[in-house]
């Protein structure tokens, strides 16, 4: 997708001095990781000090620079504020989580059943009754659903004449009205039907895309009742989510993480069923030379392997990982962002929100 950036024409001679200041700012400078120092374009809370451009907000743009590269200044651009949880407030992310039935991983249907956390948002064009399913989401508690903020942004949707209209639970098949699978003994067994649930209310990131493209692409759902865990019998379940400040071992990254979705496949066609594959872990400094723009920490790179990625339609679904002895625990590390307009182009990696940064929202955010 295409996004504009602010255009700083009307502060041109502020614009200019600026440079300069920051040029000597470069030769000392600043304390940011190559990964955090971005555009000053790109980071508003600083490009909007040149359009008030007192010696006090100078310096601090001084300050901020990293370095210059052909003439345009990269800043250490400062990560949104985000509030605490709420010591005194009990969390409303469920202990018993990231449980399914058995598993093949890099395949192309996933088996029925695997991830039952798994939801599909359903869109329809205003006035027409047809059901569009264009994103994905995970149940992170009996009331949430967590998905990617550019799915529910009130700004995307207007421009393609969609509203939100219903989020979908316990789906496998769109093309079946009963899912259905065969066990390895040769018996058949059923799924209970889909569960469709209207939303009650969006919470988008407030910081959303404001840094850098797709930055803070995270957002909840609030379903309009509570799911019932009880009667989807072990269909729908929620994800677990990582601890505030998790980091990958080692092991884990080499393991991969795997991505699930009903999106396109590489004859960009929408699947009817339930998809999922393993993708591997790439650093951020392989992953920053592949893209035009900037990635902040909050940002995440998996995959890069020839004809093997998520796509259009999998944007808000969830990228887990194993955990636990035996690995059946499964933990939701990514929300799916963003990646080049044709996907699985080989040393091309995915993008992911980073779910542990969000972990202190997600819960401040939570209500019962």
């Amino acid at each position: 997708m295409n996004k504009q950036r602010p255009s700083l024409s009307a502060a041109a001679l502020v614009f200019n001095a600026l440079l300069l200041l920051a040029h000597r700012a470069a030769s000392q400078g600043t304390e940011c990781s190559r990964d955090k120092c971005i555009l000053l374009t790109d980071c508003p809370s600083l490009a909007d000090l040149l359009k008030n451009p007192t010696l006090e907000n100078v310096r601090v743009l001084q300050k901020a620079t990293c370095f210059i590269n052909k003439r345009q200044p990269y800043v250490c651009c400062p990560a949104p504020a985000t509030e605490p949880p709420k010591v005194s407030k009990e969390s409303l992310l469920p202990q018993n989580c990231g449980l399914a039935g058995d598993r093949v991983v890099g395949g192309e249907d996933a088996p029925i059943g695997a991830y039952p956390w798994a939801a599909v948002l359903g869109y329809r064009s205003k006035g027409l009754p047809e059901i569009h399913f264009e994103c994905g989401g995970s149940v992170i508690n009996e009331r949430y659903i967590m998905t990617a903020a550019h799915c529910v942004n009130d700004n995307i949707l207007k421009v393609r004449n969609y509203e939100l209209a219903l989020i979908r639970l316990g789906e496998w098949d769109f093309s079946t009205e009963k899912d259905c699978a065969n066990t390895s003994d040769g018996r058949q067994f059923c799924a209970p039907p889909v569960q469709d649930f209207d939303v009650e209310e969006v919470i988008e990131h407030p910081s959303y895309d404001n840094r850098t493209l797709f930055s803070d692409d995270i957002a909840l759902i609030r379903l309009s009742r509570p799911i019932n865990f009880l009667t989807s019998a072990g269909f729908v379940q929620p994800v677990c989510l990582p601890p505030a400040g998790f980091s990958l071992s080692a092991e884990a990254r080499s393991q991969g993480a795997i991505v699930a979705g009903w999106g396109a496949n590489e004859d960009g066609v929408k699947s009817a069923r339930l998809q999922h594959l393993s993708v591997p872990f790439v650093e951020k400094k392989e992953c920053i030379a592949a893209y035009t723009t900037t990635l902040v920490a909050e940002q995440i790179c998996w995959g890069g392997e020839a004809g093997k990625d998520s796509c259009n339609g999998d944007s808000g679904g969830p990228l887990v990982i194993h955990s636990g002895l035996q690995r059946e625990i499964s933990m939701q590390i990514g929300i799916v962002s963003y990646g080049p307009t044709s996907c699985g182009l080989k040393g091309i990696p995915a993008i992911y929100t980073s779910v542990s940064h969000y972990r202190p929202w997600v819960e401040d955010t939570l209500r019962p």
